[in-house]
């Protein structure tokens, strides 16, 4: 799988977007859903996710910040909470789904 490089926020730099952007809709109840995150943090589509996530019920997008892969891991079900963020280091290559 080729994957294009790009830069993207800092870890924490898009939890502080992110903190900032649900602070500002209410309606969220302070989640991060998909569509914000489609159109706010640059990102590469997965084809799949990490073996410990259920690719029935959960999709997977991946940035590159830091010299690390950052998996956000979102449910298919609702407006797509984000679910979970799993790390990676890039000294040992990209991870493979």
């Amino acid at each position: 799988m080729k994957l294009t490089v790009f830069h993207s926020l800092s870890l924490a730099a898009l939890i502080s977007v992110g903190a900032v952007a649900v602070k500002a809709d209410e309606a969220m109840d302070g989640r991060m859903t998909y569509e914000l995150f489609e159109h706010t943090v640059e990102h590469a589509d997965l084809a799949g996710c990490p073996p410990e996530f259920d690719p029935d019920t959960q999709f997977c997008r991946m940035t590159l910040a830091d010299e690390r892969a950052h998996v956000f891991v979102f449910g298919l079900e609702g407006d797509q909470p984000l679910q979970a963020v799993k790390s990676y280091e890039l000294s040992e290559g990209l991870p493979a789904f």
